[in-house]
């Protein structure tokens, strides 16, 4: 939908009711996508396929990978999702931060030309309240197969890599490594989920790259990781 049509459909309730309705048939006829009651879809969120989104969840300006859900209460935006990933109830994102360090006040009116107030005392942008946007222009990063537990905050700029996990109600401000686990506020790492040797050879299959074939054939072998990696490594990729 281009960005004109788009206003347009916006500007009136009753076209922009109907484009959600249709759109969702479409994405769940075309794309095999499920809903439940109040998920709300932005019309710029590109699906991959396979995808849930929960009861009262949202999602805008994003894109969301392959089999990848969202769970109930879940609120996302500005945010690239890859595959197979668990986004636990009402994770959300917080964009925007104010100087904590030398500044006087915290208030946006010492730092910005545009504010909430309707006035500034600064005459350029002297703090970046947004973080630039990744590569792939979205401002949240989150990799292949993460899982975020329950009331998960993500700062504004963050990078999750793949296989991490973040714990119920964490607060994330840094990038997170991948296949760790990190909790608390702010979260911390706790432990990598495995040996450095199994986590390269993670990194390296990427099997959630794989044919939908590929991984029903070795689904079997993913309970435990030393089974998978002695099953590719006796038979290759």
């Amino acid at each position: 939908m281009t960005n004109t049509l788009k206003k347009w459909v916006l500007s009136s309730s009753i076209l922009s009711r109907a484009a959600i309705f249709f759109r969702r048939l479409y994405l769940k006829r075309t794309k095999g996508i499920t809903y439940q009651k109040n998920a709300f879809i932005g019309f710029s969120v590109k699906c991959e396929g396979k995808n849930g989104f929960g009861k009262n969840s949202a999602i805008v300006s994003s894109k969301i990978g392959y089999a990848s859900y969202i769970a109930e209460g879940a609120k996302l935006a500005k945010t690239s999702i890859g595959r197979y990933c668990s986004i636990g109830p009402r994770v959300n994102c917080i964009f925007g931060k104010h100087p904590s360090n030398t500044f006087v006040s915290t208030h946006p009116t010492f730092f910005a030309l545009k504010t909430p107030v309707g006035f500034t005392y600064s005459d350029k942008q002297y703090f970046e309240e947004f973080a630039t946007p990744h590569t792939d222009g979205y401002s949240i990063t989150i990799g292949n197969d993460v899982w975020l537990g329950a009331n998960v905050s993500l700062m504004d700029g963050v990078r999750i890599g793949d296989g991490a996990i973040v714990a119920a109600n964490a607060l994330v401000t840094k990038d997170v490594a991948p296949y760790t686990i990190v909790g608390g506020v702010p979260a911390k790492p706790i432990k990598k989920r495995f040996t450095d040797e199994e986590i390269d050879f993670l990194m390296d299959l990427k099997w959630w790259d794989k044919p939908r074939d590929w991984i029903q054939q070795n689904a079997a072998h993913f309970r435990i990781i030393k089974d998978l990696k002695d099953q590719v490594g006796a038979n290759g990729k």
